[in-house]
């Protein structure tokens, strides 16, 4: 059972944070998940995750409550479109410290910080309450590190297969096999998984999408990738020329708001993707939690230094009028 941890009496709080159990602070935008999903589907997703992540918890320590913190209504590098709301990322680093500050101060013991926005500066605020806690002597981690890890190893991973193989049709499922790697918002992957924690928050239009236009990658970081590749340092080559696809993808006019083939997309496919992600979760949070292992590292560390602290290099903001419209479902 869920229990709202701020919403209990202070004592009630102390006692309960006492127990060891992790407390769970989801930490998500409001932000454009194209037409067919929410402006809170990180939200949505976060808690769903958390739900099934804690089930398994729980199966190895049963001495553990379910405590819920309330969601940081905040993100960095929201996508474009009506209802974003920009977070800088100074502010967003004050903020997430602040709330783990306040968590350790309340007598927790565990901390898990719990996202599904990918945007690099937005995890790396996350990060920062993460060393926050470390040096405090709190085990924390923020998990979705791993995904974002995953996705820049997609080309490698056969279990994606699983999930593909919900398509039926040969042709469009090669098609998104080959976009997988560059799926990254509200496409096929982040709308199967929303159809299956919160179906209620899609909408049928989503079938009606067009697939994304095809993205060409920045030319300077495509080329800072091959330089790196040459260099022999795969992951930052594999960081670069991710960040040349989501540059580019947000250069995109009109702009879809989206990635991949949302229309492909599926509650049974969603299931998958819960499975692996509760999967790989189950084990490194655990493991971090009960102070076996170090918490994972995010992604691009290197765009802090690079954008300055987030004030500089960010992608251009298309015009409303520039949005992909949405196609208009029959009354």
């Amino acid at each position: 059972m869920e229990i709202p941890l701020f919403e209990q009496p202070h004592a009630e709080i102390r006692r309960l944070c006492a127990s060891g159990a992790p407390v769970y602070l989801t930490v998500n935008p409001v932000e454009y998940h194209g037409p067919h999903l929410s402006l809170h589907n990180d939200r949505l997703l976060s808690r769903g995750i958390c739900r099934d992540l804690h089930a398994r918890l729980a199966a190895r320590h049963p001495e553990w409550p379910f405590l819920m913190a309330p969601d940081l209504e905040m993100g960095v590098e929201g996508c474009p479109g009506a209802g974003t709301r920009i977070t800088r990322f100074q502010t967003q680093r004050e903020v997430v410290v602040e709330a783990c500050r306040a968590l350790a101060e309340l007598g927790a013991q565990r901390v898990v910080l719990m996202t599904f926005h990918g945007a690099p500066l937005h995890n790396l605020a996350l990060q920062a309450g993460i060393d926050w806690l470390t040096a405090h002597g709190v085990p924390a981690i923020a998990p979705f590190h791993l995904v974002l890890r995953e996705m820049l190893l997609y080309p490698d991973l056969d279990r994606a297969t699983e999930a593909l193989a919900t398509i039926a049709d040969p042709d469009e499922r090669a098609a998104m096999a080959r976009e997988l790697p560059h799926d990254f918002h509200a496409g096929f992957f982040e709308t199967s998984v929303a159809l299956h924690y919160a179906p209620h928050s899609v909408s049928p239009v989503h079938k009606q999408l067009p697939p994304c236009p095809p993205v060409s990658p920045d030319p300077k970081l495509r080329a800072a990738a091959a330089a790196a590749r040459s260099l022999g340092r795969d992951t930052l080559a594999r960081e670069l020329a991710f960040a040349a696809m989501g540059l580019a993808w947000q250069s995109l006019r009109p702009f879809p708001g989206y990635t991949g083939r949302p229309h492909l997309a599926s509650a049974a496919a969603g299931a998958v993707f819960a499975r692996f992600i509760i999967d790989g979760y189950e084990v490194a949070v655990d493991d971090v939690l009960t102070g076996r292992t170090a918490p994972p590292e995010p992604i691009m560390a290197w765009m802090e230094t690079l954008s300055a602290g987030g004030r500089i290099g960010k992608a251009p903001r298309p015009p409303l009028a520039d949005m992909l419209p949405a196609p208009v479902l029959p009354a």
